[in-house]
């Protein structure tokens, strides 16, 4: 049996009846039922008898009280999510569709920074008299010619990296370890950092968290981008010296950036960054749709049969 503990305040992340039900038709027989629980209660109630949960959340002490479990599921990508540590028998599965989603959304902040639909949007809002039509002549620019630096060009920044190209930018990939190359793509790794930042047009992070990855976008590094380029963090908050961020945007080092993660979530009231001078922040939000859980359960329905 599969117990599928999905309960969350986002819509998009709760599962309903009718997706449960296309879940399971997909599975084999042998991997049938799925009890969709609704509570806390119902889930440890299936826990004893179940081989595989699916969950946002599993506390230490519930293995003891599976002894037929095999396998945690989570639709997160992260591999900070869960903080547990499992027995041997029990294997960890992570989400790996996300790329189908943030990769739009990571698009759409591109297109909207490069022509000013989002440093422009409120330009003509209210009662006054705003017609920012020079302003933007003066600023628009193609995506396509321009330099696309993906940080963190792993499935999901991949997926970015081909919609970038396919529009006819320059896209190089940076990665922790080499990476096969792919048309359209160049890829580098990250030692290679500090000569692709004065490059870049856009710098789009989807770096994972981890000691790795703290601050990698410090002082430093984002004075080496130029003036007009776009940064973009849709990876983990962590990875960019909000401080530092924020001084450049405000002397005019940084053409803007669209922040998604934050060191601290939600972002404090009194964060700089609320205030800094072509930053739009969003509450983590970059993959919200309604199909979410609907290519999650594909996805792992399709990985399931392999599983011991």
């Amino acid at each position: 049996m599969i117990a599928v503990f999905l309960s969350s305040p986002i819509c998009c992340f709760e599962p309903n009846g009718e997706q449960v039900r296309r879940f399971e038709a997909l599975l084999p027989a042998e991997a049938r039922p799925v009890r969709l629980c609704g509570t806390e209660d119902e889930f440890l109630e299936a826990l004893p008898g179940a081989w595989a949960a699916v969950v946002w959340t599993f506390h230490q002490d519930w293995f003891d009280l599976s002894p037929t479990l095999r396998h945690v599921c989570t639709p997160a990508a992260g591999r900070d999510y869960f903080r547990v540590v499992p027995p041997p028998r029990v294997t960890l599965h992570y989400g790996s569709f996300h790329g189908a989603i943030m990769a739009e959304t990571a698009l759409g902040a591109m297109l909207s920074m490069a022509h000013g639909l989002l440093p422009f949007a409120d330009g003509m809002r209210g009662a006054g008299d705003g017609w920012p039509r020079l302003e933007m002549a003066a600023y628009g620019r193609r995506v396509a010619g321009s330099t696309v630096v993906v940080l963190g060009c792993g499935r999901i920044g991949t997926a970015l990296a081909r919609l970038a190209a396919a529009l006819g930018a320059r896209v190089i990939g940076v990665t922790r370890t080499p990476r096969p190359a792919e048309p359209g793509i160049e890829r580098v790794t990250v030692d290679c950092l500090d000569d692709v930042l004065p490059l870049a047009d856009h710098l789009v992070c989807f770096l994972p968290s981890g000691a790795a990855t703290d601050r990698i976008l410090d002082a430093r590094r984002l004075a080496l981008l130029r003036p007009n380029c776009f940064l973009y963090n849709f990876g983990r908050g962590n990875a960019i010296d909000e401080d530092a961020l924020s001084a450049a945007l405000r002397a005019g080092r940084l053409g803007g950036a669209v922040l998604d993660v934050f060191r601290e979530e939600p972002l404090p009231p009194d964060s700089p960054l609320r205030t800094a001078p072509n930053c739009f922040a969003y509450p983590h939000a970059s993959a919200f749709v309604p199909e979410y859980l609907d290519l999650y359960f594909k996805e792992l329905a399709s990985e399931m049969p392999s599983w011991k």
